[in-house]
């Protein structure tokens, strides 16, 4: 060991499955830290302009490609390519085109702001996934496909950022119903409905406390709307209702429908997809459905 220098060894991705966004802090010194990010492909990602985080950046690319979305253009970045600023005049979007791991230096220090943040909301949305076994992995399923049919209706930007953090919490709201409902397999009497219908608002209110999330809690709070206004709690219709809510509502109801439930077994791709066409214009919006459909005959993982 040489005096003075401090050696470490990153945490390796030990499974073969997909992985998750996942960071960890690997050095600090006064104001610099030293973080590496895992990124899933599909997964929309931005750095703030200088209004709201004024420091300097530097991000290596140690695996992956992403994509920096420009009005004009789209420039593709891959292993061994890096970037970095000292403040920027508007916000840079990516779209991580495959599963990437990147390093990143910065000053001021924002691991523990973003650590304590996000991974808070996060692990409340799963511990809703835990109390029923048959939706585990229903976040990050919705999550990515809602990113990929809101792609496919031309969101972009800071839409599909609120489009993703509303997919993953939108059930968040369920951590304040009783576990008893949530768990039930028998009809809910009127009473547990009641309580049941409540977990869109109750999500608003956890969502809107945190700045960066308040337009995903009003998405939240509409993504059990439907088309045609007869949805819950506003009762709203049509265009009315946000569309990343109205995309949110398609692909939830596709997971739960393909989903091993105890009260329905699961349906095949095809079927579910037929179900969604028969509540197209009455519960869904007909748009929406058929880009999903579309992004449903290009991907063999949903």
């Amino acid at each position: 060991m040489v005096d003075g220098l401090t050696i470490g060894r990153a945490r390796g991705e030990d499974s073969d499955e997909r992985p998750t966004t996942a960071q960890e802090l690997l050095a600090t010194y006064r104001a610099v830290e030293v973080t590496r990010h895992v990124i899933p492909a599909g997964k929309p990602i931005y750095l703030d302009e200088a209004s709201d985080w004024s420091g300097f950046e530097f991000i290596y690319i140690l695996k992956g490609t992403l994509a920096l979305v420009q009005e004009a253009e789209t420039v593709e970045l891959r292993a061994g390519d890096f970037f970095y600023h000292a403040g920027l005049p508007e916000r840079a979007y990516f779209r991580v085109e495959a599963d990437s791991e990147v390093l990143m230096v910065s000053s001021p220090p924002s691991y523990h702001l973003i650590q304590h943040e996000v991974p808070e909301m996060f692990a409340l949305a799963r511990s809703v996934e835990e109390k029923d076994a048959a939706t585990e992995g229903h976040c990050h399923r919705l999550e990515r496909l809602a990113i990929l049919t809101g792609e496919r209706l031309g969101l972009s930007g800071q839409r599909l950022i609120n489009l993703s953090y509303g997919a993953y919490l939108h059930d968040i709201g369920k951590v304040k119903v009783p576990s008893e409902i949530l768990g039930k397999t028998d009809a809910l009497t009127d009473e547990e409905w009641t309580e049941m219908r409540r977990h869109p608002t109750h999500g608003e209110d956890m969502l809107y406390e945190k700045e960066f999330l308040k337009a995903a809690s009003l998405i939240v709070r509409a993504h059990h709307e439907r088309y045609d206004g007869t949805g819950y709690p506003d009762g709203l219709r049509g265009e009315e209702i946000p569309i990343e809510a109205r995309v949110i509502s398609v692909v939830d109801a596709y997971d739960a429908i393909t989903s091993e439930r105890p009260y329905q077994p699961a349906l095949a791709r095809k079927r579910a997809l037929e179900e969604l066409r028969l509540g197209a214009g009455t519960h869904f919006d007909p748009r929406i459905v058929r880009a999903f459909g579309s992004v449903l005959a290009e991907d063999d993982d949903a």
